[in-house]
C-alpha cells in the first residue's frame, strides 16, 4: 500500500487514484476500528468518511517513508475521540452484531457457530472496558500494533501502554471468567 503513496508523492499519480486506493484497502479497517469506539455501525461509516475526507485534505502532510496505516489510525482515533467531544453523543447503544465485519473461516457450521458465539461475548467485553483499556487492546491485538507504535498513536508513554494492555487484560479475564461459573 505504501507503494501508492511514493507514486503520489513522485507525481506518479494523483490525488483522486491515491485516495481510492486508501479507501479501497483500508476502508473496512476504519470501520471497524471506529466502531469499536463508538458502538453504532452508521456513526463508525460516517467517521470513516469523515476520514478519508480528512487524509484527501491532509495528503501533502505526509511525510516520505512514513507508513501510511498508523496515520490512517490515528486520524480515525481522533475522529471518534472528537466525535465524544461533540456534545449530542448522549449515550452508546450496543445492538449491532460486530461479528458481521469479520470473515470467517470455519471448516464447519457447528466451529463456525461457536466461534462467532466466543467472538460476540469477548467483543461485548471488549467494547464494555473502559477507553483507556478498550483502545491499547485495539491497537495491539485488533490493529496488530507494537506496543511502542500503540504509544506513539495514542500519545502516551510506553510503560503506560504496557500497563493499560495488563489491565485490560485482566479485566477481561475477569469478566470472561465470570460469565462461565
Amino acid at each position: 500500500m505504501d507503494k501508492f503513496v511514493e507514486q503520489y508523492q513522485n507525481n506518479e499519480i494523483d490525488k483522486d487514484q491515491l485516495i481510492q486506493e486508501l479507501m479501497t484497502h483500508y476502508g473496512s479497517q476504519v470501520t471497524r476500528l471506529a466502531y469499536s469506539y463508538v458502538k453504532d455501525v452508521q456513526t463508525a461509516e460516517n467517521i470513516a468518511q469523515d476520514v478519508f475526507i480528512k487524509c484527501y485534505k491532509k495528503m501533502h502532510h505526509l511525510k516520505k517513508g512514513s507508513a501510511i496505516k498508523p496515520w490512517i489510525n490515528s486520524i480515525t482515533i481522533n475522529k471518534c475521540k472528537d466525535h465524544f467531544r461533540s456534545g449530542w453523543v448522549k449515550h452508546l447503544r450496543l445492538n449491532v452484531d460486530f461479528s458481521k465485519f469479520i470473515k470467517s473461516t470455519a471448516p464447519s457450521p457447528e466451529t463456525e457457530m461457536a466461534k462467532k458465539d466466543q467472538h460476540d461475548e469477548l467483543t461485548k467485553e471488549v467494547l464494555s472496558l473502559p477507553v483507556k483499556y478498550r483502545e491499547v487492546i485495539i491497537c495491539y491485538h485488533f490493529q496488530e500494533l507494537s506496543i511502542n507504535e500503540t504509544s506513539e498513536l495514542l500519545n502516551v508513554k510506553v510503560p503506560t501502554v504496557s500497563s493499560r494492555l495488563r489491565r485490560a487484560r485482566l479485566m477481561l479475564k475477569e469478566k470472561l471468567e465470570g460469565d462461565h461459573k
